[in-house]
């Protein structure tokens, strides 16, 4: 199957649908030549390489990707009523407060939303304005929250977080940070993993998550890897894939 400009799939429709929920009232209020701007450094449908990426449906989201990681919705099988557990690990705890204030930063925004539901993987990229926070709280996220739990749905979900080392001068970046989220519900050997990938260039901030059933590993790294070298590499330069 080739990538398509169109998404019909119900699962993305539901995925999108989160995202309404995590937007803040600015997000529409935005600046058209702004978002005009950022859209260069944008990745689209053509950037990804069929060797690669065949079977993704990539489009335009109609909202802003969700301040939430979608490894645990998935294992929660919810985005309503979660509870945190440390709080400060949650969207409205401190330190995951201070990881999306970073990650979203400015109001201005473009995107990219993808789904291959023949490997069930998915993903949601933006490119923003950039705000005054460095990258810190993304670290500082990944070191405190290396383990917590999340509680939806009567389902108690096991979360691992993991930093995965990155080069930022590799794709010409001036900084950027990644971490791996595993969640796994308790008693279950089935596993959901999200890679968050966050980058500054220029006046902009990229924020990228890769989703997957199981972990990322083995022939799961090698899409994982390319999709933050393509979305990272577009952010710098603009350059068509």
């Amino acid at each position: 199957m080739s990538i398509r400009p169109i998404l019909r799939t119900a699962t993305m429709a539901a995925l999108l649908a989160l995202s309404v929920a995590g937007c803040s009232s600015t997000d529409t209020d935005t600046d058209t030549d702004a978002v005009e701007d950022l859209r260069a450094n944008t990745v689209t449908a053509l950037d990804f390489p069929r060797t690669v990426f065949d079977g993704w449906e990539i489009t335009d989201p109609a909202d802003r990707p969700t301040s939430a990681i979608p490894a645990i919705l998935d294992a929660a099988g919810t985005g309503e009523g979660l509870t945190y557990s440390p709080a400060d690990c949650g969207p409205d705890g401190n330190r995951g407060a201070a990881l999306w204030s970073t990650a979203r930063a400015g109001d201005s925004w473009a995107g990219q939303v993808g789904q291959n539901p023949n490997t069930q993987q998915s993903f949601t990229t933006s490119v923003a304005t950039i705000s005054a926070d460095s990258l810190n709280a993304i670290t500082d996220f990944a070191q405190n929250c290396s383990h917590y739990t999340v509680t939806g749905g009567g389902k108690p979900v096991d979360v691992v977080t993991e930093v995965t080392n990155e080069e930022p001068l590799k794709y010409g970046l001036s900084d950027a940070r990644l971490f791996t989220t595993t969640a796994t519900v308790e008693g279950s050997e089935s596993a959901h993993s999200t890679l968050t990938g966050v980058g500054h260039s220029d006046g902009r901030v990229v924020t990228g998550q890769f989703t997957t059933t199981g972990r990322v590993e083995g022939t799961t790294i090698n899409v994982a890897g390319n999709w933050w070298n393509i979305i990272a590499t577009k952010a710098v330069d603009g350059s068509s894939g």
